[in-house]
């Protein structure tokens, strides 16, 4: 090994005007004297030239007993310029006025006689050339051969001086002094000083320890060691940690879990060097040394010699770079040498993301897991990728269920940075301040402890503040938003980071409160099933909120209104009314093709999944169906598609006339309706007003329930009831205020169920009915002939003041309103059970005659509970023009009419009747006339 020596050099003269008890002229290299007195100070002058930059350590085992003497280095003023620690580490620059001088002295107050002491003076700025007393520290390398420069620390000699010269270093490199020989005291330090006279780096005080040096190209550097003066024998070591080191055994990164990559142990102090390699830079890598003593240490440069991850006895991440060079180091004291370790090398994420082996859990607002497995060499790390937030915290609880302790290390990697701290009795794993709100992708690395080899594993991530995640607690909705009074209601509150403590309240205007009991929280936590206790809640409208109790305010979001119906109103029958929309028009080819439906042919029209009608949950649908200028009498039935055609009809008309006729219809399983014709050809309209829905489909919105009135005149242009005394003329529109009028609340009515006639216009023509304000519709509800007086039934949605809006197209006429019913939201309505069109009545009235029907406990209808029925009724064959009026039996006779007809016509018209004691009343003003009555839906409280 090469030892290197430090020759004395002449000193320059002594200046006069520096306080000391004796001046001597100093050497670069070893300077030797004692001290007798508590006051002596030695001044040595030093050899170098003002505005140098020099080290200057002390022999601190050259002197007696426990005296120890410091150091300054003052100018020719006395002035001190450095202390004791810019002289070790070589941070010393001669400033002031020249010449310059190392004061000796103590500061204890009292010196054994004869005390000595020494002093290494070496200038360490200016190029470097490898000569005279700074020797060339050569290159070394990761193999057992490496070079190095060994050095002693006997017979007083205590430091020296190396060169790094400037062709011959890479950018960054690991250099190391290593102990020999010598005795327990025997310890030694380092620093390394650019040309420029800037220290780069050191190693203060360790043993057998390297310092990762950054080197600038062109430039050479001093090394500097010093011992403490104890016997002893040092070598001296730099190697390259760069992409071009040499000596590092290739190790490919593999999959999350893969068996370790394995080596040996060298001798204490020694490092041996890995390169590890990945595809891409954009990946990254979870390094973890295992060797079951933590004798061992390891850290990762990239290509460049940046410092990936720190010296450490645990695991870390990098990322940046296709090839990091991992040295792991054997502590200086280890006495392991020879003994297996294990690294693992493993890609946890890339530039999609984390690893496709993670698993990635739904949502972790309150954290993840508890997971459970095996881990062993064969399956040595499980992971999973969190969509956590910045300022996320969770408690990490990890332990061997086998045994007692952990077994597996925890790490949460955002990128490259593991955010877990080992607290001893517990892993606190934080993101980071909330600087900006931004999700943090991370990975969480379950990984084999040092000293394990396998353990059956437990880890759970617990959310330590309200909410983890990117997503925020919110209540959204609740679907059904309605339920039966004396029912146990199943509701689902939809949301994000929603938890089982999380609660749904109604409150009735009565005071009465119920809160849900959670049933269940889906894995993403956007679903939370609840039950809501109803037994003997009134029916009505209630206010409903979501509480979440775990707040410090115990915060209460409102979520709108809950409808507590009448027990017998779920079920099949809740309305939803529509702004009128053409569905078929068999002129145009819009929903069935273009072409008149020939006699004894149907069409078959697709209802739901179009203009808004829902794909599921649809049983029946109410249409204004209009017959255009048929070719020959005849009529048309509508009925579900897929079953067999009814004996039973819908509108009949006579050859050119064009008619309507309101029809309410149940949908097939697949939300089809077919309309059969029975002779002729004829075009058909169908225009959409409405749905009935299944409560299994219910959203957000929990549809209307049906009031019977009536029937009640809310509108005749003829007296200026409801509207001004007028007809109405071409082009122009009257409104009618529904709601707040004749038995109708102010409030919560969605649409209105009214029987409108057109009496005597002047043209032929038709009429819309629509919600005031809204833009008038492209459909119509009753089409005419010029003197024509002819009713049809409507159902239209009310605006949100409660107006309707008629329109008439041309001439001028004369309309009446009579109001049958209204949909309403205040859950004390009536549901709807559609049923296949069935004929109940074919009788005869004489004139100023009325029939009675039985229905209800007929034809599928319940004996009680029936609140209302849906008929078409048909007048056939009239002897003398005149009307029918329907009207629930034992109550006295409207003032109303529901059709009206010229003799020898056939005019059907639907009804909408409450029905009071089971029956129903049929009352013929005027002539002889066959009236049939088909049943197509009831509806129950």
């Amino acid at each position: 090994m090469l030892s290197l020596v430090l020759p004395a050099q002449p000193a320059t003269a002594a200046s006069a005007d520096t306080a000391c008890s004796q001046k001597t002229d100093a050497v670069a290299g070893y300077n030797r004297g004692t001290l007798d007195s508590v006051d002596e100070v030695d001044c040595l002058l030093l050899p170098f030239p003002a505005g140098a930059v020099i080290v200057a350590p002390e022999d601190r085992m050259w002197v007696t007993g426990s005296w120890v003497p410091s150091f300054d280095i003052v100018d020719s003023t006395g002035t001190k310029i450095c202390g004791a620690s810019d002289n070790r580490y070589g941070t010393c620059r001669l400033s002031g006025t020249a010449p310059h001088y190392a004061k000796a002295y103590t500061a204890s107050g009292s010196v054994p006689p004869g005390s000595s002491y020494g002093l290494f003076l070496q200038r360490v700025d200016g190029p470097a050339d490898g000569t005279g007393s700074c020797p060339v520290l050569p290159a070394g390398d990761f193999t057992a051969a490496t070079p190095a420069t060994r050095f002693s620390t006997a017979d007083g000699t205590f430091a020296r001086c190396a060169t790094i010269p400037a062709s011959g270093h890479s950018a960054k490199e690991l250099v190391q002094i290593q102990k020999v020989t010598g005795t327990k005291d025997s310890v030694a330090r380092f620093w390394v000083v650019e040309d420029t006279g800037r220290q780069v780096c050191d190693m203060p005080d360790q043993r057998n320890i390297w310092a990762a040096c950054g080197l600038v190209a062109g430039r050479s550097y001093r090394v500097i060691a010093a011992g403490d003066g104890a016997p002893g024998e040092f070598d001296l070591v730099r190697r390259d940690v760069t992409a071009t080191a040499k000596g590092c055994e290739p190790t490919p990164a593999t999959s999350v879990g893969a068996p370790a990559a394995t080596g040996t142990l060298p001798a204490p102090g020694v490092p041996v060097c890995r390169q590890v390699t990945t595809a891409d830079a954009r990946d990254v890598l979870y390094l973890n040394e295992r060797d079951g003593f933590n004798a061992a240490s390891h850290a990762a440069f990239g290509p460049g010699g940046g410092l990936s991850c720190n010296t450490t006895d645990e695991d870390c991440g990098v990322t940046g770079a296709t090839r990091y060079q991992v040295v792991v180091t054997p502590a200086w004291n280890s006495v392991h040498a020879g003994a297996p370790y294990r690294l693992d090398a493993q890609r946890i994420a890339g530039a999609s993301g984390p690893a496709p082996e993670c698993a990635r859990p739904a949502n972790i607002s309150y954290g993840y897991g508890p997971v459970t497995g095996v881990l062993d060499e064969q399956h040595t790390a499980v992971c999973a990728g969190l969509e956590t937030y910045q300022r996320d915290r969770y408690d990490a609880v990890v332990k061997d269920t086998e045994r007692e302790g952990r077994g597996a290390v925890l790490s949460l990697y955002d990128r490259s940075v593991d955010r877990c701290t080992d607290r001893s009795t517990e892993i606190d794993c934080y993101l980071g301040d909330p600087v900006d709100g931004v999700a943090k992708p991370t990975v969480m690395v379950l990984g084999l402890q040092e000293w394990t080899t396998r353990t059956a594993y437990s880890a759970e991530l617990v959310c330590t503040v309200e909410v983890c995640g990117a997503d925020p607690i919110s209540f959204r909705s609740v679907d059904p938003a309605f339920a039966a009074s004396g029912t146990k209601a199943r509701v689902v509150l939809a949301g994000t980071a929603l938890r089982a403590e999380h609660k749904l309240r109604i409150e009735h205007p009565s005071g009465a409160r119920v809160e849900s009991t959670t049933v269940s929280v889906d894995a993403g936590r956007t679903a939370l099933v609840a039950d809501l206790d109803l037994t003997g809640a009134p029916a009505g409208v209630w206010t409903l909120s979501a509480v979440n109790d775990l707040a410090l305010d115990g915060k209460v979001t409102p979520l709108g209104t809950f409808t507590v119906t009448k027990p017998g109103t779920a079920g099949l029958g809740r309305f939803r009314p529509m702004a009128p929309t053409r569905l078929m028009n068999t002129m145009a080819g819009v929903g069935v093709p273009k072409a008149k439906v020939a006699g004894g042919k149907t069409v078959t029209l697709q209802v739901t999944g179009t203009s808004g009608i829902p794909v599921k949950g649809v049983t029946a649908v109410v249409m204004n169906v209009t017959a255009v200028a048929p070719t020959a009498a005849g009529y048309v039935s509508v009925f579900p598609a897929g079953t067999t055609r009814p004996a039973t009809s819908n509108l009949n008309f006579k050859a050119g006339q064009t008619i309507p006729n309101l029809v309410v219809v149940p949908v097939s399983a697949d939300g089809k309706v077919t309309f059969y014709n029975h002779s002729g050809a004829v075009d058909l309209l169908a225009d959409v007003s409405g749905y009935y829905f299944s409560d299994q489909y219910a959203s957000t919105d929990p549809g209307t329930t049906y009031q019977p009135l009536g029937p009640v005149r809310l509108m005749n242009t003829m007296a200026g009831l409801g509207a001004p005394k007028a007809k109405v003329a071409g082009g122009k529109t009257v409104t009618l205020q529904v709601t707040g009028t004749s038995g109708i609340p102010a409030s919560g009515v969605t649409a209105v169920v009214m029987n409108v006639t057109a009496v005597a216009p002047t043209a032929a023509g038709y009429v819309s009915v629509f919600p005031a304000g809204t833009a008038r519709p492209a459909t119509s509800n009753l089409n005419f002939a010029a003197g024509q007086t002819i009713p049809n039934l409507v159902v239209v949605p009310v605006s949100a003041d409660g107006k309707v809006s008629f329109y008439n197209h041309s001439g001028a006429v004369d309309l009446l309103a009579d109001v049958a019913g209204y949909f309403t939201t205040d859950g004390l309505g009536s549901a709807f059970r559609p049923t296949a069109p069935t004929r109940v009545m074919d009788a005869t009235a004489g004139a100023g005659r009325t029939v009675t029907l039985q229905l209800a406990g007929t034809s599928g209808i319940p004996a009680n509970g029936v609140t209302a029925v849906v008929m078409n009724v048909t007048a056939v064959a009239p002897t003398a023009t005149g009307y029918v009026s329907v009207f629930p039996d034992g109550a006295p006779r409207p003032s109303t009419s529901n059709l009206n007809f010229t003799a020898g016509t056939t005019v059907p018209n639907l009804v909408v009747v409450p029905v009071v004691n089971g029956k129903v009343s049929f009352y013929n003003h005027s002539g002889s006339t066959r009236l049939l009555v088909d049943v197509a839906g009831y509806y129950v409280s």
